[in-house]
């Protein structure tokens, strides 16, 4: 699919490197007059990967290429490798995994901050917003739309931003749509990356690019194959490249996602049958077979570049009157296949475009330094900080030289209006028991308050639990690895009491507070916040005896800590990555509470990928250090990630400890429009609560229990449903959705 080939395809190219590879003899013509051919490259998605092993095959065969005409994806390879790029790097790097999900626009999450990791984990809708000039603004596409052209310019920074693509090393022409009345624009000079971007820019899912007076989206929707302008490029042969693309059927079109790409087909198909009857027979039509791949098959790129390779070569083997000898051939590629120089270091690092937006704030986020060694990648990180700030629509860099030093400028270019964030989500908890919760959760957030970036943010929660909290986040440096979070929360939630294995009571607990805290942020893994507390609690029976049943009303006033640690590949069926989280409240008399006590609580995890599958390891523990906890405050034990067996939160105590094995065996595909994956699973419980009154005699060692899941990564959250037992015979089923596999949202405490 076009939509998703943007960002990270293009980041095959941040480090060029030359691989000599072997080629087969070829036929050695006499020198003499050769006939201009021009290469037209056709659009596809993931399966326009073969474009660059046709290429290589045209190496091979020593066929030379004198100007290139692309659309979309062809439009990417054809303008990189016409300003220099090597389709051996391209080959070795499109085969790498974490390229593969950036081109599905599924990046790794370890480059999501702390922050976003925890939105992810609880919310399954993100909108944006604004207002501004007496009207709301909205995005005009739903994917990140500054990635392809943030990676391009990335690219070919090293070039002169406003240039003739005639005096590339091999003259280039990229194919675009101006939305406003259809008609085909080609792109023959200016910035070679948003040239690029405009012909890649699906309608509806990026947001179209301006150069000049049009507004440009992607050029399928005009010419997927750009044979006209081949021939106004001078072309004497023409070697097409289509790559043909199969409708989708009505049962695959479950999104937007699907919907966009199948209208660009719709489009595309009919204007290459149209392109493909201008070609006459001195022109070469290549239509590799690529079988089964799809256009969102990004992990099969490399599938595609050698079918590509293969079904160009059996066509292009016939056109012996193209081929160049080998000395011929040498001449060429030393003309024609130079790499752009680049330099060597960054002397300085200016700001312009920011308008109310600090130049210290774009420089901290940025993060590179003068004299810092010239790197793509670093460039193109730094970038992609500044954008995820929320504040521009764009951001490029170019390259300067001033006094003999060499350095960037970056270019920014703010939103009209302040971003507003909303964000929602779901939770269903059921034991089929009697015992179920079903949540709705949603935030609001407002950004750019200050010149640190300060934000306002809201959470909500409906449901069993209700919950209302407002933040006002200051970083106190441009970077914002420091700041300082007041906020105020409501809390009012319920839970059940057992006296075995019989549920007694239902309490209500009513915990409004207001806290100051002090945090740093750990890169993008984790965050640390130490604070003070003030609240009042009541907690009360809602269903039981309230002549028998205690009523507790305290003023808890204390400090309080959290460090949390999260670099997870996947929040809901991890395969690597480790888990952390260690919070404690101390409230105190002598601070003017009603009572005191110290509660701390440590959470760990650890994934295993063993493959097919994966090992996730878990382990809790948590003390009162001698001090009396209060009931609402004791910790819970029991159900789903927490002892098997046992009801939802069965046994309380002052202490605990209780540790997990999961595996889960990936079993398949959930359908385009549901999701990811679903799983098979069984899991292993070990642990128990001290310092209770609800325990049996005898039960004071180790409890154990197992679990039998079905799980799916949907797009609402993680889905488990399964069947837990436990040492002492008691059988529970459970349903959960989109509560995270960490378990912290299926037992708020008040203090942590």
């Amino acid at each position: 699919m076009r939509l998703f080939l943007t960002s990270a395809l293009l980041l095959v190219l941040l480090a060029v490197t030359t691989i000599a590879r072997a080629r087969p003899e070829v036929p050695q013509p006499e020198s003499g007059y050769h006939p201009k051919v021009c290469l037209v490259l056709s659009g596809g998605g993931a399966r326009g990967a073969a474009h660059v092993g046709v290429i290589e095959a045209m190496e091979k065969l020593h066929i030379p290429i004198d100007c290139i005409a692309g659309t979309s994806m062809g439009a990417i390879i054809g303008g990189l490798y016409a300003a220099g790029m090597s389709t051996q790097d391209l080959e070795t790097q499109m085969n790498q995994p974490p390229l593969q999900a950036d081109m599905a626009n599924n990046p790794p999450r370890s480059r999501l901050s702390y922050r976003d990791k925890e939105d992810e984990l609880k919310y399954l809708l993100r909108v944006e917003f604004g207002y501004a000039n007496d009207r709301f603004f909205l995005p005009q596409g739903i994917v990140n739309g500054n990635a392809p052209g943030r990676i391009l310019n990335v690219l070919t920074v090293a070039l002169t931003p406003d240039q003739d693509f005639d005096k590339l090393p091999i003259p280039f022409r990229a194919v675009a749509t101006d939305i406003t009345d259809g008609g085909m624009v080609v792109l023959d000079h200016g910035s070679l990356a948003d040239s690029i971007h405009a012909s890649m820019s699906v309608p509806g899912l990026y947001p179209p690019v301006h150069i000049g007076d049009h507004l440009l989206v992607d050029g399928g929707l005009s010419r997927n194959l750009p044979i006209d302008v081949a021939r106004k490029m001078g072309a004497d042969v023409v070697i097409a490249v289509n790559i043909t693309t199969v409708l989708s059927k009505g049962k695959e079109l479950t999104d937007v996602f699907s919907v966009s790409l199948q209208v660009l087909k719709l489009y595309g198909n009919q204007n290459v049958k149209d392109s493909v009857a201008t070609l006459s027979s001195n022109d070469t039509l290549v239509e590799p077979d690529l079988g089964d791949i799809g256009a969102t098959d990004f992990q099969r790129m490399g599938e595609a570049i050698k079918l590509g390779e293969l079904g160009a070569e059996k066509v292009l083997a016939q056109r012996t009157d193209l081929m160049l000898s080998d000395q011929d051939y040498a001449d060429y590629q030393a003309h024609y296949r130079k790499v752009p120089a680049q330099p060597q270091r960054i002397d300085f690092v200016d700001v312009s475009g920011n308008g109310p937006v600090s130049p210290e704030l774009i420089r901290a986020r940025f993060g590179i330094k003068p004299g810092t060694v010239w790197d793509q990648q670093k460039i193109n990180d730094g970038l992609r900080r500044l954008y995820d700030l929320g504040y521009f629509n764009r951001v490029d860099t170019v390259l300067q030289a001033k006094d003999g030093r060499t350095g960037l400028q970056i270019v920014v270019y703010p939103k009209e209006w302040h971003p507003n964030y909303l964000q929602f989500g779901i939770h269903i908890a059921d034991d089929f028991e009697g015992d179920s919760s079903y949540e709705l959760l949603g935030s609001y957030t407002v950004a750019e308050l200050d010149s640190r970036g300060a934000e306002w943010r809201n959470q909500f929660e409906l449901g069993k639990t209700r919950l209302y909290y407002s933040e006002f986040y200051q970083p106190l440096d441009y970077r914002g690895r420091v700041f300082v979070a007041p906020n105020v929360e409501y809390l009012n939630q319920t839970f059940d009491v057992f006296q075995g294995q019989d549920r007694i009571a239902e309490y209500s607990t009513v915990f409004p507070h207001a806290d100051l805290d002090l945090g740093f942020n750990v890169a993008d893994a984790g965050e640390i916040r130490v604070g003070m507390l003030y609240g009042h609690v009541v907690s009360q029976p809602r269903i039981g005896d309230p002549q028998t049943l205690p009523t507790l009303r305290d003023r808890l006033v204390g400090p309080r800590f959290s460090a949390s640690f999260d670099t997870l590949d996947n929040g809901n069926f991890p395969a690597s990555g480790s888990y952390a989280q260690v919070t404690g409240y101390m409230p105190r008399e002598s601070l003017g509470g009603d009572i005191s006590y110290t509660k701390v609580d440590a959470t760990f995890g650890h994934a295993i990928d063993l493959g097919s599958g994966s090992l996730l390891l878990l382990a809790e523990g948590g003390s009162n250090f001698g001090s009396t906890l209060p009931f609402y405050e004791q910790f819970q034990l029991g159900g789903f990630l927490s002892l098997a067996g046992e009801r939802q939160g069965q046994l309380r105590g002052d202490r605990i400890f209780d540790a997990h094995a999961i595996y889960a065996w990936r079993a398949g595909t959930l359908p385009t429009g549901l999701g990811r994956s679903w799983y098979l699973g069984f899991g292993l419980d070990a642990g128990n609560v001290w310092g209770n009154t609800n325990l049996q005699s005898g039960n004071e060692g180790m409890q154990y229990g197992g679990t039998l899941l079905l799980g799916a990564d949907t797009l609402a959250g993680p889905l488990y449903f399964g069947f837990g037992a436990g040492k002492s015979g008691n059988r529970t089923f459970f349903l959960y959705l989109g509560i995270p596999i960490n378990g912290d949202t299926l037992t708020p405490s008040f203090g942590n």
